[in-house]
């Protein structure tokens, strides 16, 4: 019997754009096996030479072609579909080309790859001789909408922390605690020990106090200090919820507890 490891697969996650030969040509040069082209959920106009090209890859029988889609507008929803597919092809040699999609993709690659480990690539395009290919006009005569981009770095929380947060937003509703929203410090230390929190588990404090020690110290300071939840104090309990910051940082990563 053979000692030697399996082969990894060599996968491709490119965000579609108005681009052919910058997502095409790197596939077939590095020689991939599986591909994940990321389309424009939202979009219900067909571009005909992106669809041959998808029909392409899907009829080359030396392809696996796994189509997703995303918002790929939206920074959150394209780093959590690309953060997404790259976990999903962990065990592969993975590769994220960033030449197409909008620029947003190419941020929100660019994180996921420094998030995860996957190798982001850029493929140059060419001008031709004396740029030849430059066009003459501009390729926009207007914009739909500008926005803000956020500032501050996006650090991939711990699987655990981003376990709280989804329990957090699972449990937070409008009327979750009357007219308070949010979840009771007490609750979370009990879904802590249901989840067998290693904190929880391996502590040898088994007493309410130390509980709440626990707590404080290894979810609550951790995730307020990035900014991630929000706390309330109300009488003697105290109410955590998500803040904006944490529920798109849920939504980029979320994956991992689904």
């Amino acid at each position: 019997m053979s000692s030697k490891p399996p082969v990894s697969n060599r996968v491709h996650i490119f965000p579609i754009g108005f681009e052919y030969a910058r997502l095409k040509e790197p596939i077939y040069q590095w020689k991939a096996d599986i591909v994940v082209p990321i389309e424009y959920r939202d979009s219900d106009h067909e571009v005909a030479f992106i669809q041959t090209f998808l029909e392409e890859l899907e009829s080359n029988e030396r392809l696996d072609v796994d189509r997703r889609s995303c918002d790929i507008f939206d920074l959150y929803d394209t780093l959590g579909t690309i953060s997404k597919a790259i976990t999903d092809y962990s065990d592969e040699e993975v590769f994220v080309n960033l030449s197409a999609g909008s620029k947003i993709t190419a941020i929100a690659g660019m994180i996921a790859c420094m998030a995860t480990g996957a190798r982001p690539i850029y493929a140059r395009p060419s001008y031709g001789p004396d740029a030849s290919q430059v066009p003459e006009k501009p390729l926009h005569d207007e914009i739909a909408e500008v926005f803000e981009l956020p500032r501050y770095p996006i650090e991939r929380p711990s699987d655990i922390h981003i376990s709280f947060l989804d329990f957090i937003e699972r449990e937070t509703t409008e009327i979750t605690q009357g007219r308070y929203r949010g979840v009771s410090k007490k609750e979370l230390i009990e879904y802590g020990i249901d989840e067998q929190s290693p904190f929880f588990i391996e502590s040898e404090t088994k007493t309410e106090k130390g509980y709440y020690r626990l707590l404080d110290r290894h979810v609550i300071k951790p995730l307020r200090e990035q900014g991630y939840i929000e706390t309330e104090k109300v009488g003697r309990k105290k109410y955590v919820s998500l803040s904006d910051n944490g529920q798109n940082v849920l939504r980029a990563f979320k994956h991992v507890v689904d």
